[in-house]
Protein backbone atom coordinates (compact mmCIF):
# COMPACT_ATOMS: atom_id res chain seq x y z
CA UNK A 1 0.00 0.00 0.00
CA UNK A 2 2.78 2.58 0.52
CA UNK A 3 4.00 2.29 -2.83
CA UNK A 4 0.52 3.27 -3.98
CA UNK A 5 0.38 6.09 -1.98
CA UNK A 6 3.64 7.91 -3.03
CA UNK A 7 2.10 9.63 -5.71
CA UNK A 8 -1.47 10.75 -7.03
CA UNK A 9 -1.06 8.95 -10.23
CA UNK A 10 0.47 5.30 -8.43
CA UNK A 11 -3.04 5.72 -6.55
CA UNK A 12 -4.79 6.03 -9.09
CA UNK A 13 -3.76 3.46 -10.83
CA UNK A 14 -4.06 1.34 -7.77
CA UNK A 15 -7.61 2.14 -7.42
CA UNK A 16 -8.21 1.53 -11.19
CA UNK A 17 -6.73 -2.27 -10.38
CA UNK A 18 -9.42 -2.30 -7.57
CA UNK A 19 -12.55 -1.20 -9.02
CA UNK A 20 -12.27 -2.69 -12.41
CA UNK A 21 -11.58 -6.25 -9.53
CA UNK A 22 -14.85 -4.97 -7.81
CA UNK A 23 -16.43 -4.39 -11.44
CA UNK A 24 -15.61 -8.01 -12.37
CA UNK A 25 -16.74 -9.32 -9.15
CA UNK A 26 -20.44 -7.25 -9.89
CA UNK A 27 -21.27 -8.97 -13.22
CA UNK A 28 -21.70 -12.22 -11.13
CA UNK A 29 -24.09 -10.36 -9.02
CA UNK A 30 -26.63 -8.93 -12.33
CA UNK A 31 -29.81 -10.27 -13.16
CA UNK A 32 -32.18 -10.03 -16.73
CA UNK A 33 -29.96 -7.01 -18.53
CA UNK A 34 -28.68 -5.66 -15.78
CA UNK A 35 -24.88 -7.08 -17.11
CA UNK A 36 -25.35 -4.66 -19.68
CA UNK A 37 -25.04 -1.68 -17.03
CA UNK A 38 -22.23 -3.93 -15.56
CA UNK A 39 -20.15 -3.88 -18.69
CA UNK A 40 -20.72 0.31 -19.60
CA UNK A 41 -19.56 1.34 -16.09
CA UNK A 42 -16.37 -1.52 -15.85
CA UNK A 43 -14.14 1.19 -17.92
CA UNK A 44 -14.57 3.93 -16.13
CA UNK A 45 -11.56 3.71 -13.70
CA UNK A 46 -9.17 2.31 -16.53
CA UNK A 47 -10.13 5.26 -18.52
CA UNK A 48 -9.58 7.53 -15.52
CA UNK A 49 -5.97 6.11 -15.20
CA UNK A 50 -5.28 6.94 -18.95
CA UNK A 51 -6.53 9.87 -18.95
CA UNK A 52 -4.90 11.95 -16.37
CA UNK A 53 -7.04 15.04 -17.16
CA UNK A 54 -10.31 13.63 -16.77
CA UNK A 55 -12.90 15.81 -14.63
CA UNK A 56 -14.21 14.08 -11.46
CA UNK A 57 -18.13 14.88 -12.27
CA UNK A 58 -18.15 12.64 -15.25
CA UNK A 59 -16.14 9.93 -13.49
CA UNK A 60 -18.82 10.07 -10.44
CA UNK A 61 -21.44 10.13 -13.25
CA UNK A 62 -20.33 7.26 -15.40
CA UNK A 63 -20.08 5.18 -12.23
CA UNK A 64 -23.03 6.49 -10.63
CA UNK A 65 -26.02 6.42 -13.07
CA UNK A 66 -25.13 2.80 -14.04
CA UNK A 67 -25.70 2.01 -10.94
CA UNK A 68 -28.25 3.83 -9.59
CA UNK A 69 -30.01 2.69 -12.54
CA UNK A 70 -29.40 -1.04 -11.81
CA UNK A 71 -30.93 -0.88 -8.02
CA UNK A 72 -33.80 0.93 -8.63
CA UNK A 73 -34.34 -2.01 -11.65
CA UNK A 74 -33.20 -4.68 -9.21
CA UNK A 75 -30.78 -6.29 -11.54
CA UNK A 76 -27.31 -5.73 -9.97
CA UNK A 77 -25.89 -5.77 -6.11
CA UNK A 78 -22.72 -4.96 -5.67
CA UNK A 79 -21.86 -1.60 -8.07
CA UNK A 80 -21.73 0.42 -5.14
CA UNK A 81 -18.24 -0.95 -4.53
CA UNK A 82 -17.19 0.47 -7.54
CA UNK A 83 -18.71 3.46 -6.78
CA UNK A 84 -16.90 4.14 -3.28
CA UNK A 85 -13.10 3.35 -5.14
CA UNK A 86 -13.85 6.35 -7.90
CA UNK A 87 -15.19 8.40 -5.23
CA UNK A 88 -11.59 8.14 -3.59
CA UNK A 89 -9.94 9.12 -6.30
CA UNK A 90 -12.21 12.03 -6.95
CA UNK A 91 -11.75 13.10 -3.56
CA UNK A 92 -7.97 12.42 -3.76
CA UNK A 93 -7.65 14.64 -6.05
CA UNK A 94 -7.91 18.60 -6.27
CA UNK A 95 -11.70 19.82 -7.16
CA UNK A 96 -13.84 22.07 -8.93
CA UNK A 97 -17.02 23.22 -7.79
CA UNK A 98 -18.96 20.72 -10.50
CA UNK A 99 -16.87 17.88 -8.96
CA UNK A 100 -18.21 19.07 -5.72
CA UNK A 101 -21.97 18.89 -6.43
CA UNK A 102 -21.48 15.63 -7.73
CA UNK A 103 -19.58 14.29 -4.73
CA UNK A 104 -22.78 15.05 -2.49
CA UNK A 105 -25.30 13.74 -4.75
CA UNK A 106 -23.05 10.74 -5.04
CA UNK A 107 -22.95 10.22 -1.59
CA UNK A 108 -27.12 11.03 -1.37
CA UNK A 109 -27.81 8.55 -4.08
CA UNK A 110 -28.52 5.29 -1.66
CA UNK A 111 -31.23 7.50 -0.29
CA UNK A 112 -33.14 7.96 -3.86
CA UNK A 113 -33.17 4.14 -4.12
CA UNK A 114 -35.33 4.47 -0.91
CA UNK A 115 -37.49 6.97 -1.75
CA UNK A 116 -38.24 5.19 -5.10
CA UNK A 117 -39.07 2.12 -2.55
CA UNK A 118 -38.27 -0.45 -5.93
CA UNK A 119 -35.39 -2.55 -3.95
CA UNK A 120 -36.11 -4.00 -0.15
CA UNK A 121 -32.03 -4.12 0.23
CA UNK A 122 -32.31 -0.17 0.33
CA UNK A 123 -35.05 0.31 2.35
CA UNK A 124 -34.01 0.70 6.68
CA UNK A 125 -30.65 0.32 7.81
CA UNK A 126 -29.36 -0.58 3.45
CA UNK A 127 -29.36 2.83 2.41
CA UNK A 128 -27.31 3.59 5.46
CA UNK A 129 -25.11 1.34 4.95
CA UNK A 130 -23.70 2.73 1.58
CA UNK A 131 -24.19 6.06 2.83
CA UNK A 132 -21.55 5.28 5.34
CA UNK A 133 -19.56 3.27 2.77
CA UNK A 134 -19.52 6.15 0.48
CA UNK A 135 -19.04 8.19 3.03
CA UNK A 136 -15.83 6.20 4.37
CA UNK A 137 -14.83 6.25 0.23
CA UNK A 138 -14.99 9.96 0.28
CA UNK A 139 -13.11 10.82 3.69
CA UNK A 140 -10.11 8.20 2.64
CA UNK A 141 -10.06 10.21 -0.65
CA UNK A 142 -9.60 13.07 1.56
CA UNK A 143 -6.72 12.14 3.52
CA UNK A 144 -4.96 10.36 0.37
CA UNK A 145 -5.45 13.51 -0.94
CA UNK A 146 -3.78 15.73 1.86
CA UNK A 147 -0.65 13.77 2.18
CA UNK A 148 -0.22 14.01 -1.70
CA UNK A 149 0.13 17.98 -0.98
CA UNK A 150 1.85 17.71 1.78
CA UNK A 151 4.31 15.78 0.03
CA UNK A 152 4.38 18.51 -2.89
CA UNK A 153 5.55 21.20 -0.80
CA UNK A 154 8.39 18.92 0.87
CA UNK A 155 9.56 18.70 -2.39
CA UNK A 156 9.36 22.07 -3.18
CA UNK A 157 10.46 22.71 -0.15
CA UNK A 158 14.56 21.95 -0.95
CA UNK A 159 14.04 24.56 -4.03
CA UNK A 160 12.85 27.50 -2.24
CA UNK A 161 15.29 27.39 0.58
CA UNK A 162 18.34 27.19 -2.35
CA UNK A 163 16.87 29.79 -3.93
CA UNK A 164 16.67 32.02 -1.19
CA UNK A 165 20.14 31.50 -0.34
CA UNK A 166 21.25 32.34 -3.67
CA UNK A 167 19.48 35.35 -3.21
CA UNK A 168 20.23 36.08 -0.09
CA UNK A 169 24.31 35.70 -1.91
CA UNK A 170 23.42 37.55 -4.65
CA UNK A 171 22.69 40.66 -2.42
CA UNK A 172 25.49 40.19 0.04
CA UNK A 173 28.07 39.93 -2.89
CA UNK A 174 25.95 42.89 -4.28
CA UNK A 175 26.71 44.86 -0.73
CA UNK A 176 30.30 44.42 -0.50
CA UNK A 177 31.07 44.92 -4.14
CA UNK A 178 29.24 48.12 -4.14
CA UNK A 179 31.00 48.85 -0.70
CA UNK A 180 34.31 48.23 -1.78
CA UNK A 181 34.49 49.87 -5.27
CA UNK A 182 31.67 52.57 -5.37
CA UNK A 183 33.59 54.96 -2.98
CA UNK A 184 36.55 54.96 -5.85
CA UNK A 185 34.53 54.84 -8.79
CA UNK A 186 32.79 57.91 -7.02
CA UNK A 187 35.39 59.93 -6.39
CA UNK A 188 37.10 59.08 -9.71
CA UNK A 189 33.61 60.58 -11.23
CA UNK A 190 33.95 63.71 -9.18
CA UNK A 191 37.70 64.20 -10.59
CA UNK A 192 36.71 63.81 -14.07
CA UNK A 193 33.86 66.17 -13.63
CA UNK A 194 36.66 68.17 -12.12
CA UNK A 195 38.15 68.09 -14.86
CA UNK A 196 35.29 68.72 -17.52
CA UNK A 197 34.73 72.19 -15.38
CA UNK A 198 38.37 73.51 -15.85
CA UNK A 199 39.01 72.60 -19.21
CA UNK A 200 35.17 74.54 -19.92
CA UNK A 201 35.83 77.23 -17.45
CA UNK A 202 39.20 78.17 -18.12
CA UNK A 203 40.76 76.09 -20.98
CA UNK A 204 44.16 77.47 -20.13
CA UNK A 205 43.75 75.43 -16.64
CA UNK A 206 45.85 72.24 -18.65
CA UNK A 207 47.89 71.42 -15.77
CA UNK A 208 45.38 71.37 -12.97
CA UNK A 209 42.87 69.13 -15.61
CA UNK A 210 45.80 67.05 -16.27
CA UNK A 211 46.57 66.62 -12.67
CA UNK A 212 42.40 65.81 -11.68
CA UNK A 213 42.24 63.35 -14.98
CA UNK A 214 45.41 61.24 -13.60
CA UNK A 215 44.13 61.33 -10.09
CA UNK A 216 40.87 59.26 -11.59
CA UNK A 217 42.87 57.22 -13.64
CA UNK A 218 44.54 55.80 -10.43
CA UNK A 219 41.48 55.60 -8.45
CA UNK A 220 39.78 53.86 -11.70
CA UNK A 221 42.81 51.66 -11.33
CA UNK A 222 42.78 50.73 -7.93
CA UNK A 223 39.21 50.56 -8.01
CA UNK A 224 39.44 47.54 -11.04
CA UNK A 225 42.30 46.11 -8.91
CA UNK A 226 40.36 45.54 -5.80
CA UNK A 227 37.22 43.92 -7.97
CA UNK A 228 39.59 41.50 -9.61
CA UNK A 229 41.13 40.68 -5.75
CA UNK A 230 38.06 39.81 -5.04
CA UNK A 231 37.00 37.93 -7.63
CA UNK A 232 40.49 36.21 -7.43
CA UNK A 233 39.87 36.15 -3.71
CA UNK A 234 36.15 34.21 -3.89
CA UNK A 235 37.37 31.32 -6.41
CA UNK A 236 39.69 30.60 -4.25
CA UNK A 237 37.40 30.23 -1.23
CA UNK A 238 36.86 33.06 0.92
CA UNK A 239 33.14 33.18 3.10
CA UNK A 240 33.73 36.96 3.06
CA UNK A 241 33.74 40.31 1.23
CA UNK A 242 34.45 42.34 3.92
CA UNK A 243 38.09 44.06 3.95
CA UNK A 244 39.08 45.62 7.22
CA UNK A 245 39.22 49.01 6.16
CA UNK A 246 39.27 52.39 7.89
CA UNK A 247 36.93 52.05 10.95
CA UNK A 248 35.91 48.41 10.36
CA UNK A 249 39.06 46.81 12.27
CA UNK A 250 37.15 48.31 15.78
CA UNK A 251 33.78 47.58 14.33
CA UNK A 252 34.85 44.39 14.16
CA UNK A 253 36.93 43.90 17.55
CA UNK A 254 33.85 46.39 19.25
CA UNK A 255 31.12 43.38 18.24
CA UNK A 256 33.09 41.27 20.49
CA UNK A 257 33.59 43.46 23.00
CA UNK A 258 30.02 44.16 23.35
CA UNK A 259 29.26 40.88 23.89
CA UNK A 260 31.84 40.57 27.07
CA UNK A 261 35.36 39.90 25.52
CA UNK A 262 38.04 41.92 26.91
CA UNK A 263 40.69 42.25 23.76
CA UNK A 264 43.70 44.30 23.96
CA UNK A 265 44.81 45.78 20.42
CA UNK A 266 48.28 46.42 19.40
CA UNK A 267 48.84 47.83 15.79
CA UNK A 268 51.70 48.94 13.72
CA UNK A 269 52.06 49.97 9.71
CA UNK A 270 49.69 51.20 7.62
CA UNK A 271 46.56 48.70 7.17
CA UNK A 272 44.50 51.16 5.47
CA UNK A 273 46.84 50.49 2.53
CA UNK A 274 47.17 46.91 1.96
CA UNK A 275 44.98 45.28 -0.91
CA UNK A 276 41.66 44.43 -0.59
CA UNK A 277 42.24 40.32 -1.00
CA UNK A 278 44.64 40.30 2.09
CA UNK A 279 42.65 42.51 3.88
CA UNK A 280 39.48 40.37 3.57
CA UNK A 281 41.61 37.67 4.67
CA UNK A 282 42.64 39.27 7.93
CA UNK A 283 38.71 39.68 8.55
CA UNK A 284 38.42 36.12 8.38
CA UNK A 285 41.16 35.22 9.96
CA UNK A 286 40.14 37.72 13.24
CA UNK A 287 36.54 36.67 13.35
CA UNK A 288 37.18 32.97 13.09
CA UNK A 289 39.88 33.16 15.87
CA UNK A 290 37.56 35.50 18.53
CA UNK A 291 34.76 33.41 17.87
CA UNK A 292 37.19 30.43 19.00
CA UNK A 293 38.21 32.40 21.84
CA UNK A 294 34.48 32.91 23.30
CA UNK A 295 33.54 29.11 22.94
CA UNK A 296 36.93 27.63 24.24
CA UNK A 297 39.20 29.87 25.97
CA UNK A 298 39.60 29.70 29.66
CA UNK A 299 38.96 33.23 29.88
CA UNK A 300 36.94 35.76 27.51
CA UNK A 301 40.40 37.37 26.82
CA UNK A 302 42.52 38.16 24.07
CA UNK A 303 46.14 40.02 22.71
CA UNK A 304 46.24 40.98 18.84
CA UNK A 305 48.94 42.21 17.21
CA UNK A 306 48.60 43.43 13.37
CA UNK A 307 52.16 44.47 12.14
CA UNK A 308 52.34 45.79 8.69
CA UNK A 309 55.46 46.45 6.16
CA UNK A 310 55.62 46.73 2.72
CA UNK A 311 55.95 43.68 1.89
CA UNK A 312 53.78 41.67 4.05
CA UNK A 313 50.99 41.56 7.09
CA UNK A 314 51.47 39.69 10.17
CA UNK A 315 48.74 39.00 12.12
CA UNK A 316 48.58 37.22 15.89
CA UNK A 317 45.90 36.23 18.20
CA UNK A 318 46.87 35.00 21.84
CA UNK A 319 44.28 33.54 24.28
CA UNK A 320 44.20 31.30 27.33
CA UNK A 321 45.15 27.77 26.67
CA UNK A 322 41.64 26.05 28.31
CA UNK A 323 41.31 22.13 29.55
CA UNK A 324 38.89 22.03 25.87
CA UNK A 325 42.12 23.17 23.80
CA UNK A 326 44.07 20.55 25.35
CA UNK A 327 42.05 17.66 24.71
CA UNK A 328 40.81 18.16 21.66
CA UNK A 329 43.64 19.79 19.94
CA UNK A 330 42.68 23.26 20.23
CA UNK A 331 39.04 22.74 19.25
CA UNK A 332 39.02 25.18 16.94
CA UNK A 333 37.04 26.32 14.18
CA UNK A 334 39.67 26.80 12.19
CA UNK A 335 40.41 24.41 9.48
CA UNK A 336 38.98 26.98 6.96
CA UNK A 337 41.63 29.75 7.31
CA UNK A 338 44.50 27.34 6.31
CA UNK A 339 42.71 27.27 3.01
CA UNK A 340 41.93 30.62 2.94
CA UNK A 341 45.73 32.04 3.51
CA UNK A 342 47.51 29.73 1.47
CA UNK A 343 45.13 30.90 -1.47
CA UNK A 344 46.67 34.26 -1.47
CA UNK A 345 50.05 33.13 -1.45
CA UNK A 346 50.21 33.21 3.11
CA UNK A 347 50.84 31.10 5.47
CA UNK A 348 48.75 30.11 8.53
CA UNK A 349 48.89 28.01 11.61
CA UNK A 350 47.16 27.70 15.04
CA UNK A 351 48.59 25.61 17.86
CA UNK A 352 49.43 25.83 21.68
CA UNK A 353 52.30 27.96 22.95
CA UNK A 354 53.40 27.45 27.02
CA UNK A 355 50.37 28.36 28.40
CA UNK A 356 49.14 30.28 25.50
CA UNK A 357 46.67 29.19 22.27
CA UNK A 358 48.04 31.21 19.03
CA UNK A 359 46.96 31.82 16.00
CA UNK A 360 49.21 33.65 13.43
CA UNK A 361 49.24 34.40 9.88
CA UNK A 362 51.36 36.02 7.43
CA UNK A 363 49.64 37.51 4.45
CA UNK A 364 51.71 39.38 1.07
CA UNK A 365 50.60 43.19 1.48
CA UNK A 366 49.22 42.88 -2.17
CA UNK A 367 47.87 39.78 -4.09
CA UNK A 368 49.72 38.62 -6.85
CA UNK A 369 48.55 38.28 -10.25
CA UNK A 370 45.55 40.68 -9.76
CA UNK A 371 46.79 43.82 -11.25
CA UNK A 372 45.93 45.02 -14.68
Amino acid sequence: MPSLLRDRDGFVIGAAVLGTGLGVLNLFYTSDWGWILAVLMLPALIVRAVWRSMPGWLLLSWATIPTLVGDAAVVTRSAYLVVITALAVVAANRTRWLDAVVMVLCLLSPFLIWLLGTNDRHRGSGAWLWFGGLLIGWGFGHVVGRQFTRIDELERTPTRLTEAALAEDRQRIARDLHDLVGDSFSVALLQLSGARMLLTSSPTALEEAAEALRQAEDLGREGMDELRQVLMLMHGGSHSLTPIGPGQLEHLLGTYRDAGMHIHTEVAGDIDGVSAAPRMVLHDVLREALTSVAEHARSAEATIRIGADHDRVDVQIESALGPRRRRAGGGMALAGLDHRVAAIGGTFRAGPDHECWVVQAHLPRRLAGASA
